[in-house]
């Protein structure tokens, strides 16, 4: 029976082979951490004033939208801020964004797909981890269908992408991140990218764009009826000058010729004058109206901690990666002395053949 004086007799006697398990991963520790991507992170929030609602209360009611909750009277297509993450995580987004341009501050731009492209965006840990644990998704995707690039025709309302597209709208989905906090009621949008000026230019770039996004989906109902509306005060603008100039034309003829026939038609004709001007003019407040809510419907977005390139990385921690794999040195040498000591017992004890 093996006790502990043995076990520390042991290691002690093993300790230069330790030593040489501990160098060699500290070797290989070294390579991660010298040959890891540097990681740069960028930040903004930004306060979403959502539109206010008339009446009594309306300060619940602002805090109710900012978390989600209609309380009536509001405008329904009004996108809450608790859903402004969902919007960033569409691919239809994500894809807008790889078209945006950042700069490494040489003056030529590119746009992030390109930038992505060209970026070493793995270290050898990030590889070693791909083909260990993520070896066995390798090996299932080696049987799966290589038509990664279908195209959807039959139906443009489909979003489809391909397989190259999915490696960008993954990266994007580890490295770009836009939290709302339901507390304070802000929106937080981060930035993750190996160089500086890019993690703050990405991150501004999807501020910039979440903002358009969700302004659009705001206003969109009230821009179609403002753009309705605009059409509908062409035509009567274009009936009541018609009108206008053929009651006018009319008057100047029979200025000085009276008779019941003429009088009838002067009231016909004053009459769609009239009713003319009145269609045009109430068209014309409806206008106003439609383009006031429009105003009423677009989000205001306060900026309160603006985008700034970061000065130092964020990552990796190169001391972190050292310390881990001397850890696992240890464990792996302490693992082969242990077995080795035990593997005599076990194999009288379990494997040999029993005597006759």
């Amino acid at each position: 029976m093996i006790n502990n004086d043995q076990i520390i007799q042991t290691f002690w006697s093993k300790r230069f082979f330790i030593l040489k398990v501990l160098f060699i991963f500290l070797l290989l520790g070294l390579v991660v951490a010298l040959f890891t991507p540097k990681k740069y992170i960028s930040k903004t929030v930004i306060l979403p004033q959502v539109s206010s609602p008339q009446g009594l209360g309306k300060k619940l009611g602002g805090f109710a939208r900012l978390v989600g909750i209609d309380i009536g009277g509001e405008n329904k297509n009004e996108i809450y801020p608790t859903l402004y993450p969902v919007v960033a995580k569409s691919n239809p987004f994500r894809r807008q964004i790889l078209n945006t341009s950042v700069n490494k501050g040489s003056g030529d731009s590119e746009t992030i797909k390109n930038y992505l492209n060209n970026a070493r965006l793995k270290g050898p840990g990030d590889y070693a981890k791909e083909y260990t644990l993520g070896l066995p998704s390798k090996i299932v995707g080696l049987f799966k269908s290589e038509d990664g690039n279908v195209s959807i025709q039959a139906d443009s309302s489909l979003f489809s992408y391909s397989k190259d597209e999915k490696k960008y709208f993954d990266y994007l989905e580890e490295n770009v991140t836009v939290a709302f906090n339901e507390v304070e009621g802000y929106i937080e949008i981060q930035a993750i990218m190996p160089d500086a000026l890019p993690a703050a230019q990405l991150t501004k770039n999807v501020q910039e764009l979440l903002q358009e996004y969700i302004i659009e989906l705001n206003i969109s109902k009230a821009k179609d009826e403002l753009a309705y509306l605009e059409k509908r005060v062409q035509e009567a603008d274009s009936v009541y000058k018609e009108t206008r100039d053929r009651f006018g034309s009319f008057r100047d003829r029979n200025k000085n010729y009276i008779s019941s026939v003429t009088e009838n038609r002067y009231e016909v004709l004053r009459t769609e004058n009239e009713l003319a001007y009145n269609v045009y003019s109430q068209l014309a407040s409806q206008l106003e109206s439609a383009k006031l809510q429009v105003k009423r419907d677009t989000p205001i977005f306060t900026v309160l901690k603006p985008v700034t390139v970061p000065l130092e990385p964020a990552g990796p921690n190169k001391a972190l990666i050292i310390f881990i794999y001397l850890f696992f040195g240890f464990l792996f040498s302490s693992a082969v002395i242990i077995s080795k000591l035990y593997w005599p017992e076990i194999k009288a004890r379990y494997l040999s053949s029993p005597k006759s």
